[in-house]
């Protein structure tokens, strides 16, 4: 994590107002809306359209470490898209793959060394690079095309069990790894306008939104996410920040209602000032969410590391 970048948003985060009692984080794909089939259906059509250096790879091979490599890798599931196709045009081209995608490495691994984010916008540097400005068409369309997913409405239990009940008791924050507006836009449609604001890739790491949640000052962050990489930045932001309560909500992909009704219970007790009790009920669930989580190693005999 970089502190930096924590620093600068915890000061942001004061600006407007004082934090004060919890904080409530909201992951977007699987917990504010269930797209994330949909979503990967388009992303990984339009890269094979986008970058044809994967039309050189055999499609099942393909679509079998894509879907490894953004839900299930250890060091990439729920990372940065730009961060994702670089691990997955170098992980093919070592197997034997004509499908390197030199540009975008050499971005990636100069962002990287230099601590920034992997976004379109500190990738634009690099758009000479053809396969890089090929990226970038393609994270743009990417974009557009799920904008055109408006009829998905909210995950069911939401609404009833958070988003109702604590609209008024404390403050809202979605914390993704995807592009801030096009989530704006999506929640705006179902009439929720009182996000306090929407902390995507441009801005930070999921582990650097929840620790910068926890240095602005609020008295717990209740992060409510469905992958392994939820639970990672969770506990990384927790070990971060010992001095800000850090709980982890797991939402269980086709169990989501039933976490819902748990997380409001969870989120009772961090307004009552009953941490003990919110970890407890927290630990309890996250025990059920092994092996059942979006991106769990046990569902898939690969392994691809950084």
């Amino acid at each position: 994590m970089d502190n930096a970048t924590i620093q600068r948003l915890a000061g942001e985060l004061r600006k407007s107002e004082t934090p004060s009692g919890p904080a409530i984080a909201l992951d977007f794909d699987g917990v504010c809306k269930k797209f994330t089939d949909h979503k990967h259906q388009i992303m990984f059509s339009l890269l094979f359209l986008h970058l044809r250096e994967f039309q050189r790879v055999p499609f099942d091979v393909y679509r079998k470490n894509y879907i490894h490599i953004n839900f299930r890798s250890a060091d990439y599931a729920g990372k940065e898209r730009f961060l994702c196709v670089d691990a997955l045009a170098r992980h093919l081209a070592g197997e034997g793959y004509p499908c390197a995608l030199p540009g975008l490495a050499k971005a990636v691994a100069e962002l990287r060394a230099k601590g920034l984010k992997i976004s379109e916008k500190n990738l634009a540097q690099y758009q000479a690079e053809p396969d890089v400005q090929r990226a970038l068409e393609w994270s743009r369309e990417v974009n557009k095309r799920v904008a055109d997913l408006s009829e998905i409405g909210l995950t069911p239990g939401i609404l009833k069990y958070i988003l109702q009940p604590f609209r008024d008791k404390a403050h809202f924050y979605v914390v993704s790894t995807a592009t801030e507006e096009p989530l704006r836009r999506s929640l705006e449609k179902e009439g929720i306008g009182f996000i306090r604001r929407y902390i995507g890739q441009e801005t930070a790491t999921k582990a650097e939104a929840l620790s910068a949640l926890a240095a602005a000052g609020y008295s717990a962050v209740a992060m409510f996410g469905d992958s392994v990489e939820d639970e990672r930045a969770s506990h990384a932001a927790r070990q971060a920040a010992p001095n800000g309560s850090i709980v982890f909500v797991p939402v269980i992909p086709e169990d989501e209602e039933r976490c819902f009704e748990t997380g409001g219970r969870i989120l009772r007790a961090l307004l009552a000032g009953r941490i003990k009790a919110a970890e407890e009920l927290s630990a309890q669930l996250e025990s059920e969410f092994k092996g059942r989580e979006a991106g769990s190693q046990s569902l898939s005999p690969m392994t691809i590391r950084a």
